[in-house]
């Protein structure tokens, strides 16, 4: 008569050795649907978004705009924002709830997608797929509660890089009016025109943090207190 092994050392061992029940089954079809759903939502994510930040709804002149390199995109921007140039304020608001009501849509598909198949990374088979942040940064704060551990999960399993994650949860953080952790904010000093160091409260608790999620020390910071680490 052979021993039993107990089923709990059979699932311990196919884990250690083989990672058998921490990875997902991909088919053809299940790649495919992940990008084109990503490449959708990088779409709807700019629905509304662009008209209100140029201030036009003009197809023809938003297509020019975007068109634009960097160095003009800038200049282009700081011009229409010294000149006042703007959507009437209705019109803004109409095109803001429409594109609020599209960012927690898109935020709830992304999650849907990241629950069953994980953080888009670059060994996830299939090639490319576009990069998610910016729904994230985009995303209504209040829907940030129930996003953040699941990302913090993401990164703990090496998908999702450490930096991303960090970005959106000191954003929370300065959303909430509390300090951000990490050190990724840096604020702009209209006096200097300098990007000044990213202020935290106590750079042991942030480095510390930065490790857990696999981030280098944090070289150049600010020690300040909580009002202007919040962004204040």
């Amino acid at each position: 008569m052979y021993a039993k092994t107990p089923i709990a050392l059979v699932l311990l061992s196919c884990i250690l050795l083989t990672g058998c029940a921490s990875q997902t089954t991909y088919t053809q079809r299940d790649r495919e649907h992940y990008r084109a759903t990503l490449d959708e939502m990088m779409t709807t994510d700019q629905s509304y978004r662009s008209a209100i930040s140029w201030g036009t709804t003009d197809e023809q002149e938003l297509a020019k705009l975007k068109a634009l390199d960097d160095d003009a995109h800038m200049k282009e921007f700081v011009r229409r924002r010294s000149e006042g140039i703007k959507l009437d304020p209705e019109l803004e608001k109409q095109l803001w709830e429409k594109q609020i009501a599209i960012d927690r849509a898109n935020t709830d598909r992304l999650m849907q997608l990241v629950e069953r198949y994980g953080w888009p990374d670059e060994d996830m088979p299939g090639g490319a797929f576009s990069d998610p942040v910016p729904i994230l940064i985009h995303m209504q704060m209040d829907d940030a509660e129930r996003v953040l551990p699941v990302l913090r999960d993401e990164v703990l399993a090496g998908r999702m890089p450490g930096k991303q994650y960090a970005m959106i949860f000191d954003r929370k953080r300065q959303h909430d009016g509390k300090p951000q952790l990490y050190g990724t904010a840096q604020a702009f000093d209209s006096k200097t025109r300098t990007v000044l160091a990213p202020a935290v409260v106590d750079i042991e608790e942030t480095n510390a943090a930065r490790a857990e999620i696999g981030l280098e020390p944090l070289v150049e910071f600010r020690i300040t207190d909580a009002k202007t680490a919040a962004g204040g």
